[in-house]
């Protein structure tokens, strides 16, 4: 089990994740449906998100090790179903903000000239973009879904100590 002072990994990672993928998912959500805010969000968007995604997998990286240093516990069991989820939502969100800001962000239009046919395709454009918003309400449910089950398994015997 990976340690940073003293401490389990995962508790410390988590805290990168839980601020960092909600902001993120917002972010995207701004880009995808309000295009006069690309230009000021398209940098912000990608750094945060990919910040976020990465503190994800490592965040779930970590909780698997130590889900399988404790004894077995069903919470636990549950807390690390709901973060795999969650590092899936991470991972699909990703993509599909990424793909929308290839197709639409000033910058990345500017310097990647060959996505100019994929442009043209206004539906892609538009599959992109309510993708990305379902993906990024979905990042922010999962958070607060795995939070409290990670919640419930570390506090559930609080009361019978």
């Amino acid at each position: 089990m990976l340690e940073v002072f003293g401490l389990p990994a995962h508790i410390l990672f988590l805290h990168a994740a839980v601020v960092l993928a909600p902001i993120a998912a917002l972010l995207g959500i701004a880009y995808a449906v309000r295009p006069v805010w690309r230009k000021v969000l398209e940098w912000p968007a990608v750094i945060v998100t990919f910040i976020a995604t990465i503190s994800t997998l490592l965040t779930a990286s970590a909780g698997e090790a130590l889900e399988h240093a404790m004894p077995r516990n069903e919470l636990i069991h549950e807390h690390a179903e709901q973060g795999d989820l969650m590092k899936l939502a991470a991972l699909i969100f990703t993509v599909a903000l990424y793909v929308t800001i290839a197709l639409y962000g000033p910058w990345f239009s500017a310097k990647l000239s060959f996505l100019a046919k994929l442009q043209e395709m206004r539906w892609l454009g538009v599959l992109f973009q309510v993708l990305t918003v379902i993906t990024g309400l979905f990042v922010i449910y999962q958070v607060v879904v795995t939070g409290h089950t990670g919640a419930q398994a570390a506090w559930s015997d609080w009361r019978s100590s």
